[in-house]
């Protein structure tokens, strides 16, 4: 693991400690298990080997073997140890994946991309792209995964899990454990995949004893004494370590093998005569002091033994006297001591000397902090108890995880410390509150920057205490981004306009998320030109930002991409969108978070254009991540795309599908302008469908609640009220109540006139056109139709007026016959949607949609109740419309799709319904 460089100490260090991802180097004459890695080796491919065994049984060094094996013949191996601070599933999925870099680069390139450049993209994500890169790869390739039981957190678990689940065919694995690993490997793999050694596999035969005595070379011995060892120790390789060392005192092979069979044998007792009561009395403090260590470099042992210079002779003595020590790396610059020694020295240490073990700590930890090895540095400030100095070290480093936006391992550090100490602090408080708002975790996100803002207005009112201004500023921009990821775009705009207007400076990344909370805020004002007018004077600054530090950048040009696809400027949103994502997509790679977001945008545009195949390939692949990772705006553009999509191909129900996975979202995040938008799209699919009745359910259960949360409010609650009314409209339109659909539209026009919302307006207004047509109100319907095409010409409309349908290929039909031969803009825009109206039907849509086709490899997995579910769930159904069909709660839908999910390695219905039944990736469509 390499220092950081600078010298401001503020920075965390993202490199990984190489030496974990290195096999421990074989011990001098070690005996080779050829037998055993013979039954290994028949396993492959697409095999999981454990190896469980207590310490000393030599289950390192039968792995280490193998992957020594395995490397000479030019295979990739990567190798993991794993450790306690592997506990948490974003340090573990970084190791996992530099592991892999290290065996090839090749194979983890994309992954190591996305880590490197994207922290936001959720583990899982990655882990996908790791395993395309391992089957693509066309080598067999090995992973060795080693103390993998000390795994015990259950999101890191089910990292370990997802892995071995879909590991490709070319993939083998090998897991070592002292204790039965965390795992459920019986679901993992078929028994004929998974192959067990034990502790009886890995005992000693006699010829096994033998060559070992041999390669000693303590005291010669024949074959009745060996077998006399071999039989006391019971095969126990680290007991016959211990013999080999004792005969060197005791002589007598009989008497040391009926002293090792005896009643009070113990390996503390052993470790003590063998090894611990032969050593000089410094030697002997050194191992004790050091024994806090996971590794040991001279370095760290010369800080800990508070002297200079003499470590890296004592490491080299230990090594030559076999010692039970191991070098991990060919330079000797880091070793670790066998775990049965480490335990037992650890022990002795707590009762010799237990008021030293907090100043060892603290001496280890200052060591570690100087070199800027931040994860160390702060476990042995927590195992010192000096919790103050432990927050210091995250404090230091958590505006770097901000900027470089990555929240789960600022939010893991920050967890690890108690919460007086967290609340102590104020930096680590908004630290919190800014990791929160960049995972979606709304909720919490707006409790806790609520709780620091109330404490601060006590404590000025109260104790009178005057605030430092640029805190305060930093408040305001955390508060303000908590409150735009919250759709509160009024709260936004009021702590986003704050920050700047004092006058004092604040980190750049700071002001940039301040202006997209402002330029959000202001978009649900309709003030799109001072949003235009904040824009152009940026465009004077230099602003410096390397891939490592563009989440400010990024979300503020995409706010102001998304405020001007809002207004109606499509060609500037579409630039926009285009611009930055050209940009970000070679820096972030294509399937990060941040990537997703913008591409998600740019779909709902190239979609409104007809550019139906750049649509497509703007969704592919992404739509889980945008689900676990896009912000509400891009969420719902990403949404309605990709259901448009489906639906342009026949496939109904997948379209119902990805808009339950949508809504799902919105209720689990409390987003109603979202959930909105998916029930308004709902119930367009529905009554294009024939099911009115469907659509009335949702169009009544609405009405209920969303009023009195809605009707009369400013904001980004005007949006949503927006989809409520067009829902409704769309309803009784069905229903053949025009004059009351005509009410409601005509109220929600004047709205989107003042906002200056012209794609919404053009909607609106064709909606309006279709109402008066069905009260035959001619002129008022061709009043409002003229409307729509006026602003539609004027930005770029296709699809708003294509997806109406008949109705409004009808209207458009009788106004092209009566303006003749009349030349006009309005005119030859209506050949241009006639022409689409054409296109349409000669699509894939005028078929019949594809048959329903369970696919072979899904039907072995799940059950005849979990397919009926993704049947139903083929046919757009939600959670309560399964139960009532199946009979079942919706809690137990609930947890019927949870198991197929993590089955199928997937994350949303629409993938459920693709893996399955084979919709959504017909040939020449790319999957959702």
């Amino acid at each position: 693991m390499e220092a950081s460089s600078g010298s401001t100490g503020r920075e965390w260090s993202v490199s990984l400690i190489q030496t974990k991802m290195m096999a421990p180097r074989l011990p001098p004459g070690c005996v080779q298990r050829l037998a055993l890695l013979g039954r290994i080796d028949t396993r492959r491919p697409n095999s999981i080997v454990v190896v469980t065994a207590p310490a000393g049984f030599g289950k390192t060094t039968l792995l280490a073997g193998w992957s020594e094996a395995l490397s000479g013949s030019k295979h990739p191996v990567a190798w993991l140890s794993v450790d306690g601070e592997d506990d948490d599933p974003q340090q573990f999925g970084a190791y996992l994946v530099a592991a892999f870099s290290r065996a090839s680069e090749d194979i983890a390139s994309q992954a190591q991309q996305l880590l490197n450049n994207d922290a936001l993209t959720p583990i899982r994500t990655v882990l996908s792209v790791l395993l395309n890169g391992i089957a693509a790869c066309g080598r067999n390739v090995f992973l060795v995964l080693d103390d993998v039981d000390r795994l015990t957190a259950k999101p890191v678990l089910d990292v370990v899990s997802r892995l071995l689940r879909y590991a490709p065919d070319n993939m083998h694995v090998l897991l070592g454990a002292r204790g039965e690993p965390g795992l459920m490997l019986a679901q993992l793999r078929s028994p004929d995949k998974l192959m067990r050694v034990n502790a009886d596999d890995l005992r000693f035969s006699i010829d096994d004893a033998q060559a070992f005595f041999h390669r000693a070379g303590t005291v010669p011995l024949d074959r009745d004494s060996v077998e006399l060892l071999n039989e006391a120790t019971e095969g126990w390789v680290a007991g016959l370590q211990l013999a080999s060392l004792a005969l060197s005192q005791v002589g007598d092979a009989t008497k040391l093998a009926r002293n090792l069979a005896g009643p009070s044998s113990g390996i503390d007792r052993y470790l003590n005569d063998t090894v611990l009561a032969h050593l000089p009395p410094p030697m002997l403090k050194f191992l004790l002091c050091t024994s806090i260590l996971e590794r040991l470099g001279p370095g760290v042992c010369d800080a800990i033994m508070d002297e200079a210079g003499e470590s890296g002779e004592k490491l080299d003595w230990l090594e030559r006297h076999n010692v039970f020590i191991r070098p991990l790396d060919e330079k000797r610059d880091w070793y670790r001591y066998h775990a049965l020694l480490s335990d037992a020295l650890r022990q002795r240490l707590m009762r010799q000397m237990p008021q030293e073990v907090p100043v060892l700590h603290l001496r280890a930890c200052q060591w570690f902090a100087r070199e800027r090895l931040w994860p160390e540095a702060v476990r042995h400030a927590l195992a010192a108890g000096d919790l103050d100095l432990a927050a210091q070290w995250v404090e230091n480093c958590a505006s770097d995880m901000i900027e470089r936006g990555d929240p789960y391992t600022l939010l893991g550090w920050i967890n690890r410390l108690p919460p007086d100490v967290v609340l102590g602090r104020l930096s680590l408080r908004l630290a919190k509150v800014w990791g929160l708002a960049f995972s979606l975790q709304t909720t919490r996100a707006s409790k806790e920057i609520g709780a620091v803002i109330d404490e601060f207005d006590r404590m000025r009112r109260e104790e009178g205490r005057v605030i430092d201004a640029v805190v305060l500023e930093e408040i305001n921009a955390v508060g303000a981004l908590t409150a735009g990821i919250s759709d509160d775009s009024e709260r936004a705009l009021e702590l986003g306009s704050t920050v700047g207007a004092s006058g004092v400076e604040v980190a750049p990344w700071i002001s940039r998320y301040a202006q997209s909370a402002q330029f959000f805020g202001l978009l649900y004002r309709g003030r799109f030109d001072q949003i235009a007018l904040i824009r152009e004077r940026m465009k004077n600054r230099v602003e410096t930002t390397g891939p490592a530090r563009h989440y400010s950048v990024l979300l503020r040009d995409a706010m102001y991409g998304l405020a001007a696809l809002i207004h109606g400027e499509l060609p500037e949103a579409k630039r926009t969108f285009e611009a930055t994502l050209q940009l970000a997509e070679p820096a972030l790679s294509p399937l990060s978070a941040g990537v997703t977001g913008v591409a998600s945008c740019l779909a709902s545009i190239y979609y409104e254009c007809n550019e139906l195949d750049k649509a497509r390939r703007a969704i592919a692949g992404r739509t889980n991540i945008a689900l676990e990772t896009a912000p509400l705006g891009s969420l719902v553009r990403h949404t309605i795309s990709a259901a448009r999509l489906l639906w342009r191909d026949g496939e109904m129900g997948s379209a119902l599908a990805v808009l339950e996975d949508g809504r799902q979202v919105a209720i689990n995040r409390h987003w109603l302008r979202l959930k909105l938008a998916c029930d308004a799209e709902t119930v367009r699919l529905l009554i294009d469908d024939g099911k009115l009745a469907e659509a009335r359910q949702i169009a009544d259960e609405l009405s209920t609640s969303v009023p009195a949360l809605c009707e009369g409010r400013g904001g980004s609650v005007l949006e949503t009220w927006a989809s409520y009314c067009v829902l409704q409209a769309r309803v009784l339109l069905a229903e053949n109540l025009a004059d009351k659909a005509a009410a409601i539209l005509e109220r929600q026009l004047d709205t989107l006139v003042k906002m200056g919302w012209r794609a919404l307006e053009a909607l609106v207004a064709l909606l309006l056109a279709r109402a008066c047509a069905q009260c035959d109100a001619a002129e008022k319907s061709f009043d409002a139709l003229n409307r729509a095409l006026r602003i539609g010409v004027e930005i770029g409309l296709v699809n708003s007026f294509v997806d109406e349908g008949a109705p409004i290929r009808a209207l458009l039909q009788q106004f092209r016959q009566n303006a003749g031969d009349a030349a006009s803009t309005e005119v030859a825009y209506a050949d241009r949607l006639l022409a689409a109206f054409d296109e349409l039907d000669s699509s894939s849509r005028s078929g019949a949609a594809r048959p329903l086709r369970v696919m072979t490899s899904s039907s072995e997995i799940l059950s005849v109740r979990e397919l009926e579910i993704v049947n139903c769930v083929a046919l757009g159904l939600s959670n309560k419309e399964i139960g009532r069909s199946l009979k079942l709660a919706p809690e137990t839908v609930k947890w019927h799709l949870r198991n197929i999910f993590e089955k199928l390695n997937v994350s949303s219905r629409i993938e459920a319904v693709q893996s399955v039944l084979g919709l959504g990736v017909g040939e020449g469509r790319a999957a959702m």
